[in-house]
Parts: C-alpha cells; sequence; structure tokens
C-alpha cells in the first residue's frame, strides 16, 4: 500500500468516503473557482521560496526590514503568477484583487513566522521537506503481521532544530489557514496523525529527540473594534499568530523554543509557560514528558499499521466519526451517493471519546 497520511486519516474518519474517492476515483465535476486547497497551496509555496531566498542573498532573518519582506513577497507572487498553473488567480478581476490581498496576508504571517524564529534557539532545517524516493527523507516504510507492506510518502511545510547537551532537538511546524490545535482524542482515533508521524520518522531516521508538533494560524481574524491603541490591537494579532499543538515538557527545551520564558512567564509565541515557582505551568502549557513523548511515538506506528490492514482487507463501511458534533460529513462531497442519514437507524457514527490527556496516554500504553 503506497499511500500519504492524510489519505490514512481520510479512511480513518469515513471509509466510504476514501473508498469513493482514492478506490472508485469518483472526482466532482471541475469549475472555475479558486478554493481553499487553490489558495492553501499558493500560500505554502511562497511561504517555502521566501525562505529560500534569504537564505541565497544571505539574509539574516533578525535583521529583515518590513520593506524588504514586502520586496521579496511580491517578486516571488509576481514571478509565480506568470506560470500557467496559477491562471486562476489571474482569470478574472475578482481573483486580481484576491493576489492583493494574499500579498497583505502573507507578508504579516511572515513577520509573526520570522519572530517565533529571532525569539527561540531553533533554526529552519528544512521547508516543503518531502518524504518519498526522490525526497530528503525516505518513504515511511512498515510491514503488517501478514508480510505486506505500506509505505508513506508526503511533505512536511517546516522541520526546525536546535542543539543542545542532551543532543539535537527536532520540531514540526504546520501551516494553516484556519485555527487547528492538537487533540489527543483525534490522534488516539487516527484521524490527526500526520505531525506525529513525520516527527517519529525523522527522529528514527536522524537520531533527534522530539521538542514538539506546532500549527501556526496564517490568516488572523478581524480585531476587535473595542481596539482602540495601536498597541492594543498589535497585541490582539500577536495572539492569534500564537502557535498551538504539544510540546516537550521540559522547562529547558521550552526556554529553547521561547528564549523570553522565565519563571512567572506565559509565552506569547507557544502553549507553554512556567509558574512563579519556576515549574510548568500545567494550565498554560499543553505538553507531555519524555516517557509519554515515547508512547505516542510507538502509537502512532500502530495505528498505521491497524488502518493500512483495514484498507488491505477491503474494509469500507459507511461510519464517519463524530467527536464532540464535528463530522467528515460536513465538508464531505459524496454526500449524494452514500446519503448517510443520522436518524436512519441503518447508518451509525464512530463516536470519539472526550478523554483526559491522562486516560489517553493510559490508554495508549
Amino acid at each position: 500500500l503506497v499511500t500519504s497520511i492524510s489519505k490514512l486519516e481520510r479512511y480513518r474518519s469515513c471509509p466510504f468516503s476514501y473508498y469513493l474517492q482514492y478506490g472508485l476515483k469518483i472526482k466532482p465535476e471541475e469549475e472555475l473557482k479558486i478554493q481553499t486547497l487553490n489558495t492553501g497551496t499558493f500560500i505554502h509555496e511562497i511561504i517555502d521560496e521566501f525562505f529560500e531566498a534569504v537564505r541565497e542573498a544571505g539574509i539574516k532573518l533578525a535583521e529583515i526590514t518590513d520593506e524588504q519582506l514586502a520586496e521579496i513577497i511580491n517578486k516571488i507572487i509576481d514571478e509565480k503568477l506568470k506560470q500557467s498553473q496559477n491562471y486562476i488567480f489571474t482569470s478574472t478581476a475578482k481573483y486580481r484583487a484576491l493576489v492583493v490581498r494574499l500579498k497583505k496576508i502573507i507578508q504579516k504571517a511572515l513577520k509573526y513566522i520570522i519572530g517565533t524564529l529571532v525569539q527561540s534557539r531553533f533554526e529552519v532545517l528544512g521547508t516543503e521537506v518531502e518524504f518519498g524516493e526522490k525526497g530528503k527523507y525516505k518513504p515511511i516504510r512498515l510491514t503488517l503481521e501478514d508480510g505486506k507492506r505500506i509505505e508513506i510518502i508526503g511533505k512536511i511545510d517546516r522541520i526546525d532544530t536546535a542543539q543542545s547537551e542532551d543532543g539535537r532537538y527536532l520540531r514540526i511546524i504546520d501551516y494553516k489557514s484556519s485555527a487547528r490545535n492538537v487533540d489527543l482524542n483525534e490522534v488516539y482515533a487516527g484521524i490527526s496523525i500526520q505531525l506525529l508521524t513525520y516527527l517519529d520518522a525523522i527522529c528514527e531516521e536522524k537520531d533527534f529527540l522530539p521538542a514538539g508538533i506546532l500549527y501556526f494560524n496564517l490568516i488572523e481574524k478581524n480585531v476587535s473594534p473595542k481596539a482602540k491603541t495601536e498597541e492594543v490591537i498589535e497585541e490582539e494579532i500577536r495572539k492569534q499568530f500564537k502557535m498551538k499543538g504539544l510540546i516537550l515538557a521540559d522547562i529547558e527545551v521550552m526556554k529553547m523554543q521561547d528564549n523570553n520564558l522565565k519563571e512567572g512567564v506565559t509565552s506569547k509565541i507557544l502553549p507553554a509557560g512556567i509558574s512563579a515557582k519556576g515549574e510548568i505551568s500545567k494550565r498554560d502549557t499543553n505538553g507531555v514528558n519524555k516517557e509519554e513523548f515515547e508512547i505516542l511515538q510507538k502509537y502512532i506506528k500502530r495505528i498505521i499499521k491497524q488502518i493500512g490492514e483495514e484498507i488491505l482487507q477491503g474494509k469500507i463501511d459507511l461510519k464517519p466519526t463524530n467527536h464532540k458534533g464535528n463530522t467528515p460529513c460536513q465538508y464531505c462531497e459524496y454526500h449524494s451517493i452514500c446519503g448517510f442519514d443520522a436518524r436512519n437507524n441503518q447508518n451509525k457514527y464512530e463516536y470519539i471519546e472526550n478523554l483526559s490527556k491522562d486516560d489517553i496516554i493510559r490508554k495508549m500504553k
């Protein structure tokens, strides 16, 4: 089975939807309109090329000005719009206006991305990092009990590393166009395993230590009209760009990710905080210790094998997941085919429990 993590997550969220898309290869009729996928891919490519351009020009991130930032971004975007695959962005006046908006969005997001790097000891090791025969890392390969194999290929937005006395730490950063967080209930269910899978694979191949998996929200929401001063507005925007996710609950590693962390301080750039007594703040920190991280990494391999076995056995049940009322049916393009209706006794959701972190780790163990 040659696959990707997103396909495995799709299968676990609804096996029948996976079958329609990747088994029967049914596609919706194409329309000339920009969708989230178009803008998301476009933004990711710009950010990747920005870091490449900065490296080639020998510009230090800590010294880059807003004017330089805007100049580099505008140049990259103007070049990309000449490429045939991006014709849709120049096809109508409405979409050309969207490009102007995208330039502003990317410039603002990169300003805060740079801030999170300058404020830490972590450095970018790679962007748009590929797992595959021609990628930076080899495909992730797992062998099932019956001898069949799973080969996972894919791409991750960014990987950062930092050196300490213990060894070299690694963190995975994923850019999102909407707010996202790591929910261990979804990890346990197998519908949110991408970042942990890539983290585990790189740590195993390069002998890195895990520091965290983080989401960076690229697009800020509207600022409250109550925010009157520039300082208040800036603070509200900064909060919206704060990374979310799961980190290693180790004070020294937390400080490596935010140079401003100290006793009595909550990080402004990631989910970490230290109490006035110098201990990890449970309220402000979303983290697990080293032993718990190892449990998560072992579990990821197990759940991938389990999903792979079900796919190879041809299980295509119509059973979408339901976690706190959120179901894949809300965005599924195949509802007219399956006709899933929870009011029908024949149709059942696969409910995901809402357990505490400690309970989930215990179940994984």
